[in-house]
């Protein structure tokens, strides 16, 4: 994987589109400087509002949440570590945490739209994160390769329900190709010892969680609830050390 091709901020504010200009991708490139479509989906470029970020998002498709924007601030990221954003999507959480920390920064992705869209935002923002696509399940570490700092991950959430019928929106949502079990094995082989896990995941599944996360040896050790004013959480964010003790703290409930 060595040569793979890696504050709070307000959740209710979404990044504002700084243009929009689709076209049909005619083989030179799957993106020109103001976004190309290579797909039955359109793509564009938001700016993120922060340090002169931009990034590459599917129109329409999943793009990413406040969920992912929370966690980047949950992170605790040193700009020594080996990151990973493990499911990155549109490369949300590798883009931020790239450019708050400095750290050497990997993105992993099944879809190679969501590759291409995380290489795309890497190359505008100037940023160096490498992105590999492959199906979390079978990754793993070759030998002698210098196993992981930290790993980021908003996985998929739901294993039930009616799947959305956009295939982008299903992969990232659903867990079709992907469990927290397989999350967590997935992690747990690639982090060091004493490595941390950060991740975001439904309040109301916070015990299938802690179940999956302990059985990989992942030792939960932060957890900060997510609630609207007035109700009960429905999100919690969540850090696990590899080879931890036991001991959880409890941040306070972030209010949204």
């Amino acid at each position: 994987m060595e040569n793979m091709d890696q504050s709070l901020c307000n959740p209710g504010a979404r990044a504002a589109a700084e243009r929009c200009t689709f076209g049909w991708e005619g083989g030179k490139g799957l993106f020109s400087e103001k976004g190309v479509c290579y797909t039955e989906n359109m793509y564009c470029i938001e700016d993120l509002k922060e340090s002169g970020l931009r990034i590459a998002v599917e129109k329409p498709g999943f793009t990413y949440g406040h969920d992912a924007v929370l966690l980047a601030g949950f992170a605790r990221i040193k700009k020594q570590d080996k990151l990973l954003d493990l499911g990155c999507g549109c490369g949300i959480l590798a883009v931020l945490l790239e450019r708050r920390t400095g750290a050497e920064t990997y993105g992993v992705d099944i879809r190679p739209e969501a590759c291409a869209l995380t290489r795309e935002s890497a190359r505008l923002n100037g940023q160096a994160i490498h992105v590999l696509e492959q199906d979390l399940r079978t990754l793993a570490l070759a030998p002698g390769q210098r196993p992981f700092d930290a790993i980021v991950c908003n996985p998929p959430y739901f294993a039930g329900g009616t799947p959305s019928p956009d295939p982008a929106r299903r992969v990232c949502t659903h867990q079709d190709t992907a469990t927290i079990q397989d999350v967590a094995a997935c992690a747990s082989g690639l982090l060091k010892y004493g490595g941390r896990l950060f991740l975001c995941y439904p309040a109301g599944g916070v015990a299938v969680c802690m179940a999956a996360l302990m059985a990989h040896s992942l030792s939960p050790k932060r957890l900060q609830p997510v609630a609207p004013r007035g109700k009960s959480p429905y999100l919690v964010l969540l850090e696990a050390r590899k080879g931890g003790g036991p001991g959880l703290r409890w941040e306070p409930v972030i209010r949204v």
